[in-house]
């Protein structure tokens, strides 16, 4: 496996949306690294982040590429986004395969130069994220919170427990 950072990123081009608000996706670039990976048997371990500049609530930024670290301004659009990108991934790499994958929502979220957002605002994305994946196909492996040094760990297994939100791994570096 490998995990990288930036796959939703506007440099990636997956996520679109014109002056009056229509949304397209664009999985060009997405098929084309994932497909290389597969092609040298390395599987993606998948992490979702940074924010698409039309889908962030601010414009906060991080690294020389400006990876944007901020939520997303609109839930709906993001639980779209990520509906949209795990059905394409789904359709083009097979049920089977994408089944052994691992989805992480964001990077390091309790760094301030990761996330803007607060503790609860990240388990809010968590939690749409999570669903949605779900949705898509409940065998799909999704879990963070991908926090550096072990941080929320306790705290973000009890919300989810407490809220019944799936996890299937925890993640931190």
């Amino acid at each position: 496996y490998i995990r990288f950072h930036g796959l939703l990123h506007d440099d990636m081009g997956l996520y679109q949306e014109d002056k009056s608000g229509v949304i397209s996706y664009n999985y060009q670039y997405v098929d084309a690294l994932f497909d290389f990976l597969l092609k040298i048997k390395i599987r993606p371990f998948v992490e979702l982040s940074f924010m698409p500049e039309k889908l962030s609530s601010d414009n906060k930024t991080f690294m020389w590429w400006k990876a944007n670290i901020t939520p997303p301004n609109n839930y709906d659009k993001w639980r779209n986004m990520i509906f949209n990108l795990v059905r394409h991934l789904e359709e083009r790499y097979g049920k089977e395969e994408t089944e052994k994958w691992y989805f992480e929502v964001w990077n390091e979220p309790n760094l301030h130069s990761f996330w803007t957002g607060t503790q609860n605002d990240y388990y809010k994305l968590y939690e749409a994220t999570a669903k949605t994946i779900k949705q898509v196909n409940s065998k799909y492996n999704v879990g963070g919170p991908a926090t550096a040094g072990g941080g929320w760990i306790v705290e973000f297994l009890d919300y989810c427990y407490d809220k019944h939100i799936p996890i299937d791994f925890v993640s931190t570096h």
